[in-house]
C-alpha cells in the first residue's frame, strides 16, 4: 500500500512538472512595439553603409539597441543585413514580427520522457520560418523547447560551414543518447520556435591574438578534425575528469570543450554541469539573433 501511495506521489510530482516545462514555453516582449522607420530613414539620409567602405558610418550604440529590442537582431546580423540585402527594411519588420508575436508552434513527444516545441504541419513534418541570419564556421545555436521530466534544458550545436545562398549550414551535434556526435544541418533550427544564435565576441578573439573570422575558422576546423563520432554521456563533465581526451559528451558540455581549447570557458555560472542555457548566457560570445528566449538573458545570468 505504501509502495502504491509513494508510486502516486512520485507520478502526480512528475506531472505537475511537465505541466509546468509546457507553460510560457516561448518568450515574448512585454514592452511596446515601436517604428524603426526613423532609423532607416537614418541610414538613407546619412549615406550611412554607403559604397565607400573607409569611410563607412555606423549606426550609434542607441540605434543598434533599439534595433535588437525590436527584432532581436544584434549588431553583426544588422550590419550583414543592411550591406547585403536590398530589402533589409522589409527583412527586419518581418524579424521585429517573429520577435514580438512569437511562431506558431506544438508540442510533441520524442523519447520517453521528452519532449519539445517545433512547427509542424498537421502531418508532424517540421516547417521552416525565416532563415538565420549571417551563420559563420564557429558559430554556436541554442534554443529552448526541449524538455525533459519537468526540466526545460534546451540543445545546442555548433555551426562548421558557412551556407551558401539558399542552401543550410552544416552543423556539429550531439543529439540522442546512444547516438554519437555527428554532422546535422540548421534546416531544424529553422523549426524551433526558441533560438539564441551566438558568435565569439570581437573583444574575446582579439584578445587571443585573433580576428572572429579567423578564429570561428579555426574552432569549426577543430570540431570537425577532434569531436565526430563522440559518445553520448549523461554526465561528461565527471566522466571526463581524468584526462585531455574526450570521451564521451552532451550538447552542451561538446560546446563547452571544443571552447575550452582555445582557452574559453563557456559556462557562464561556472557550475560543475554546463547547460545550453549556460552557454547562452556566456559573456564570451556576442547575441547576432535571438527570439522566443528573453533577449536579457545574460543579464537575467548575473
Amino acid at each position: 500500500m505504501q509502495a502504491t501511495v509513494s508510486a502516486i506521489v512520485a507520478f502526480s510530482i512528475l506531472w505537475i512538472a511537465i505541466d509546468e516545462a509546457d507553460q510560457n514555453p516561448v518568450y515574448r516582449p512585454d514592452y511596446k512595439k515601436d517604428s524603426l522607420n526613423y532609423i532607416f530613414e537614418d541610414i538613407r539620409t546619412t549615406g550611412k553603409f554607403g559604397q565607400d567602405q573607409n569611410n563607412k558610418l555606423e549606426l550609434t550604440e542607441d540605434e543598434y539597441k533599439e534595433i535588437f529590442r525590436q527584432t532581436g537582431l544584434g549588431k553583426p546580423a544588422v550590419d550583414y543585413m543592411i550591406e547585403n540585402d536590398k530589402n533589409y527594411e522589409k527583412e527586419m519588420k518581418s524579424f521585429q514580427k517573429i520577435f514580438f508575436n512569437g511562431y506558431p508552434y506544438t508540442c510533441a513527444k520524442i523519447g520517453v520522457l521528452t519532449y519539445n516545441e517545433r512547427m509542424r504541419d498537421k502531418n508532424g513534418e517540421y516547417i521552416k520560418g525565416h532563415e538565420i541570419v549571417d551563420l559563420e564556421p564557429g558559430d554556436v545555436l541554442v534554443n529552448l523547447s526541449t524538455h525533459t521530466m519537468g526540466y526545460r534544458h534546451g540543445h545546442c550545436a555548433i555551426v562548421v560551414t558557412k551556407p551558401k545562398k539558399g542552401e543550410e549550414a552544416r552543423t556539429i551535434e550531439a543529439i540522442y543518447m546512444g547516438e554519437p556526435t555527428e554532422y546535422q544541418t540548421t534546416s531544424k533550427w529553422r523549426s524551433c520556435p526558441t533560438l539564441v544564435h551566438l558568435r565569439i565576441s570581437k573583444e574575446a578573439a582579439e584578445s587571443k591574438g585573433y580576428t572572429q573570422e579567423e578564429l570561428g575558422r579555426l574552432i569549426a576546423q577543430y570540431a570537425e578534425e577532434n569531436c565526430l563520432n563522440i559518445n553520448y554521456g549523461m554526465l561528461p563533465e565527471i566522466t571526463n575528469i581524468r584526462g585531455d581526451k574526450i570521451r564521451n559528451t552532451n550538447c552542451s558540455h561538446l560546446i563547452w570543450y571544443i571552447f575550452k581549447q582555445f582557452d574559453y570557458d563557456v559556462d557562464s555560472d561556472g557550475g560543475v554541469i554546463v547547460t545550453p542555457a549556460d552557454i547562452a548566457a556566456s559573456d564570451v560570445f556576442e547575441i547576432v539573433q535571438i527570439y522566443g528566449i528573453n533577449p536579457d538573458i545574460k543579464e537575467e545570468s548575473r
